[in-house]
């Protein structure tokens, strides 16, 4: 039998072919993500980002489970082991995917009797009530915003000699 001394170069040259084929291909589906992803998330149909990470932790938590079953496969682990680190990475994962509880008491205003009273009552079916809560509402965010603007116009002030300076000096 007579071995073909070109073959293993064939064989690699077709592997590497098929290799650069395939990145173009990912580059390619990238390239298009990106340009994609902007008009997708302007349109608000579809939030791209946690769709990517979604599936890049879904992907990872898929490879950790096959390096894990392989392990046990091999008997590098044992089965206590194998299932105690299959229930910990579900467990993880279950608890990234739910929304924290948050105590309505650590809430701004919420020691408010007056706010908390107002959030009690129904919507639209007082309507005093709802407008009393829409002006409470619009002072609170209206006074965040007036702290916003006194401070850039503050910092403006403090800024004003130097600008001046400058002016004069060009």
């Amino acid at each position: 039998m007579q071995e073909n001394p070109g073959a293993y170069n064939e064989a690699h040259n077709r592997i590497r072919e098929q290799k650069e084929k395939e990145k173009v291909i990912v580059e390619t589906v990238q390239e298009h993500f990106e340009k994609s992803k902007e008009k997708l998330k302007s349109k608000g149909s579809l939030d791209i980002f946690e769709l990517k990470r979604k599936i890049e932790t879904g992907h990872s938590l898929e490879s950790l489970k096959a390096d894990i079953r392989e392990a046990f496969d091999t008997g590098n682990i044992s089965v206590d082991t194998y299932r105690e680190a299959l229930a910990g990475i579900d467990e993880q994962h279950d608890k990234k995917n739910t929304l924290p509880e948050i105590d309505p008491n650590t809430l701004p205003f919420s020691q408010n009797e007056f706010a908390r009273w107002l959030e009690k009552q129904p919507l639209w079916q007082n309507i005093w009530a709802d407008i009393v809560w829409f002006l409470y509402g619009f002072f609170v965010q209206g006074s965040a915003i007036l702290v916003i603007i006194a401070w850039r116009i503050l910092m403006d002030l403090l800024r004003l000699p130097v600008d001046i300076y400058q002016e004069l000096k060009n």
